[in-house]
C-alpha cells in the first residue's frame, strides 16, 4: 500500500501543470461581464511565477497576442480591472486570491481547460467568478455568443477541478468539489471560495471504455453529508451514457429496492456537472456500496484478519465477469464458470482467503444439494427473495452476470451470520429487449448465475410471493408515481446533456424525455402484469395476521393484527389517516 500511495503522488506531481498557453491572439467576450479593462492571467503552481497581460479593447471583444508559447502552466483568469502587468515571483494560486480577496477586483474562474490560438472565452455571466467557455472566433461572430448547452438551474450543480485529467481508473487525482444546490432544497456542500478537498479517478467497466461520458468516483478527505445523504468520504458521479430509456434504469431499480425495504439501497440524486470549468450535463450523485454504518452495515473486517472468530465477517463480495486479484473461480452445479470478486476486506490473509473460498463453495453445494436445508442455514431467503423480486421487475437480463453483492456479518456466540444478496445496484441491461413472457434465468442475454437452481426451491418461492404480494398490492404504484416525478426532475437537464454528449461514443440520446418516460413505463406496466400472470397477488404473509380483506366504500379494508386498514390509491392508512408501512 505505502508504495502505491507514493506513486500516486509521484503521477500527481508530474501531470498537475500541463496548461500550454498557445502561441497567437486570444479573444474574451465582454458582453456580460462589462469589465473597464481586462487582464489575461496566467502562472505556475510549482514554481511561483505569474504573467498578467494587458488585452486590447476591440468592439464587444478583447484581445491579446502571445508571442510565445508558455508550457506547463497551471491555471488562467480574466480580471477586470488596471492591476499592473508583467511577470510576478508568486504562484498563481496566491496571486488570484490576491485579485478577489485583497484588491475585491471581479474576475472568471479559474480555469485548466485547453484554449487554441484565434479562440475567444465566453463568460456565462457577469457574476464574480463566472464560469466560461471557449468557441470559434468564427462562430462567436456569427452570433453564437451562449453555448449549446450549459446549467439548467433545475438541479444542484457539483463543480469539480482536477489538478490534472482524469484517464484510468487506478490513479486518483487531486482536486476540489463543491455542490451549489441553487434553489433545489438540498443543502449547499462548500463554496467556490472554500471548496472541498477531494481526489477523483474513472470508475466503472464498460461504462469507461466504451463512452465519451464518463463515470467518475470521488474520494473525500474527510466524511461528508451530501445533497442530504449520510456522511461518508466515498461517493459516485454516474454518467447514464449508456441508458437509452430517458436515464431511469437505475433510478428505478433503487425505487423498487427501497419499496420492498432491502437493509440497504443506495440513494443517489440527479445533478448537473461542471468540470474543469466545463459543462458536462446530467449526471447521478450516487452513495458508493460498501461497508460503512450508514450503508453495507456489518462489521468492517481487517485486512489481513488472521483470527478464526474475526474471519467470518464482514465480507462484502461480488459475482463478476471482470477478472480481478481478489477473485474466486469455480465451476457452478450446473456446469457454468462462477466467479466471486472479493471487494471487502481488500488485502486477505492465508485464514481470510481459505475462510471465503469455503463459504463460497459451500454455497455453492448447498445450491445443488438434495434438499434446501444446508442452503436455508448458509442464506437468508428472504433478502434473495427482495434482492431476486427487483431484476424480475426490472427484466434484468445482466442481474446475476455482474454487479450482484452478497454479504454476510461476523459469526457471534455460536450464531452463524447468513449471507444477504444485495445491495443491487447496477440495472444498465434491465428492459433492454421487447418485453418477452420469460424469467430472466431462461435463454438469458447474459448467463445468470445461481439464480435458475436458487429459484427451483420451495422455500425461496414463497418468500419470493410474499414480497410480490406486498410490492403488488401496496408499492407498485407509488414507484410508478415516482418514475414520472424524477423523469420531470431531469427533462430539462437531459435535454442538455444531449446537445453536450449527441454523436459521441455510443452515447443514448435521451432528449425526448416524455417519450422516453412513455416508454419506460409502458415496459414497467408490462412486466408488472406478466408477473401477476405467473403470481396474481401472491401470497399474504401468515405473520400479519390478516382475518378479513373486502370493498369497501372508500376502498379495500383489511383487519391487520385486529386493526382496521383502509386502502386508497395503491397506499394503505389506519383509521386516523395516517399511511403505515407494511413490513
Amino acid at each position: 500500500m505505502r508504495k502505491l500511495f507514493i506513486s500516486i503522488l509521484l503521477f500527481s506531481s508530474l501531470c498537475s501543470f500541463a496548461l500550454t498557453i498557445p502561441r497567437g491572439t486570444l479573444y474574451f467576450d465582454n458582453s456580460k461581464t462589462q469589465y473597464s479593462s481586462v487582464r489575461f492571467v496566467y502562472g505556475s503552481d510549482q514554481s511561483a511565477q505569474t504573467y498578467v497581460v494587458a488585452m486590447t479593447k476591440d468592439g464587444n471583444k478583447w484581445r491579446v497576442s502571445i508571442p510565445q508559447a508558455k508550457y506547463n502552466m497551471y491555471r488562467y483568469t480574466f480580471v477586470g480591472g488596471n492591476v499592473a502587468t508583467g511577470q510576478f515571483a508568486q504562484t498563481f494560486s496566491a496571486y488570484k486570491d490576491s485579485i478577489s480577496l485583497q484588491l475585491g477586483i471581479n474576475r472568471t474562474a479559474t480555469s485548466e481547460v485547453q484554449m487554441n490560438a484565434n479562440e475567444i472565452f465566453v463568460p456565462e455571466s457577469g457574476d464574480n467568478w463566472a464560469q466560461g467557455y471557449w468557441t470559434t472566433l468564427s462562430a462567436w461572430e456569427e452570433g453564437q455568443t451562449t453555448p449549446s448547452a450549459s446549467i439548467t438551474g433545475t438541479l444542484p450543480v457539483v463543480y469539480v477541478t482536477t489538478s490534472a485529467a482524469i484517464t484510468d481508473k487506478e490513479t486518483y487525482i487531486s482536486g476540489s468539489l463543491y455542490i451549489d444546490p441553487l434553489s433545489t432544497g438540498y443543502p449547499a456542500l462548500g463554496s467556490q471560495a472554500s471548496q472541498l478537498a477531494a481526489e477523483f479517478k474513472g470508475r466503472g467497466n464498460w461504462t469507461w471504455r466504451g463512452f465519451d461520458k464518463k463515470p467518475y468516483k470521488i474520494k473525500f478527505d474527510v466524511k461528508q453529508k451530501v445533497l442530504g445523504m449520510p456522511n461518508n468520504k466515498h461517493w459516485c458521479l454516474m454518467a447514464g451514457a449508456d441508458d437509452d430509456l430517458g436515464f431511469l434504469r437505475n433510478p428505478t431499480g433503487y425505487m423498487v429496492s427501497a419499496a420492498l425495504q432491502m437493509r440497504w439501497t443506495p440513494r443517489m440524486v440527479p445533478v448537473e456537472l461542471v468540470m474543469n470549468g466545463k459543462y458536462m450535463g446530467l449526471y447521478f450523485l450516487t452513495e458508493h456500496v460498501r461497508i460503512a454504518s450508514n450503508r453495507v452495515k456489518i462489521t468492517e473486517q481487517a485486512d489481513g484478519e488472521a483470527h478464526p472468530d474475526s474471519v467470518t465477517g464482514g465480507w462484502l463480495v461480488e459475482i463478476d465477469n471482470y477478472p480481478s486479484e481478489n477473485n474466486i473461480m469455480f465451476t457452478e452445479g450446473n456446469g457454468q464458470e462462477l466467479m466471486v470478486s472479493l471487494k471487502e476486506p481488500e488485502v486477505l490473509s492465508a485464514q481470510q482467503r481459505s475462510y471465503i473460498e469455503n463459504q463460497m463453495f459451500a454455497l455453492n453445494d448447498a445450491l445443488y444439494a438434495s434438499t434446501s436445508t444446508q442452503l436455508e442455514k448458509m442464506m437468508d431467503m428472504e433478502e434473495a427473495a427482495k434482492f431476486y423480486l427487483v431484476q424480475e421487475i426490472l427484466d434484468d437480463c445482466e442481474s446475476y452476470h455482474g454487479s450482484c453483492f452478497l454479504y454476510k456479518d461476523r459469526d457471534r456466540n455460536g450464531k452463524i451470520d447468513k449471507w444477504k444478496f444485495g445491495p443491487v445496484w447496477d440495472f444498465g441491461n434491465s428492459y433492454r429487449h421487447t418485453p418477452r413472457p420469460n424469467w430472466i434465468y431462461i435463454e438469458p442475454e447474459f448467463s445468470q448465475l445461481w439464480i435458475e437452481q436458487l429459484a427451483s426451491w420451495p422455500a425461496f418461492q414463497k418468500k419470493v410471493k410474499e414480497q410480490w404480494w406486498i410490492f403488488y398490492n401496496t408499492r407498485k404504484d407509488d414507484v410508478r408515481n415516482q418514475i414520472i416525478a424524477f423523469a420531470s426532475t431531469i427533462t430539462s437537464a437531459a435535454k442538455n446533456d444531449a446537445e453536450v454528449w449527441r454523436g459521441t461514443q455510443n452515447y443514448c440520446d435521451n432528449s425526448n424525455m416524455n417519450g422516453k418516460r412513455d416508454d419506460f413505463l409502458w415496459r414497467y406496466d408490462w412486466r408488472i402484469e406478466w408477473l401477476y400472470s405467473q403470481w396474481g397477488e401472491g401470497t399474504k404473509p401468515a405473520a400479519w395476521g390478516i382475518s378479513t380483506v373486502k370493498d369497501g366504500a372508500q376502498g379495500h379494508k383489511m383487519l391487520l393484527n385486529g386493526q382496521l386498514m383502509i386502502e386508497r390509491n395503491g397506499v394503505w392508512y389506519d383509521i386516523l389517516g395516517k399511511p403505515i408501512i407494511l413490513q
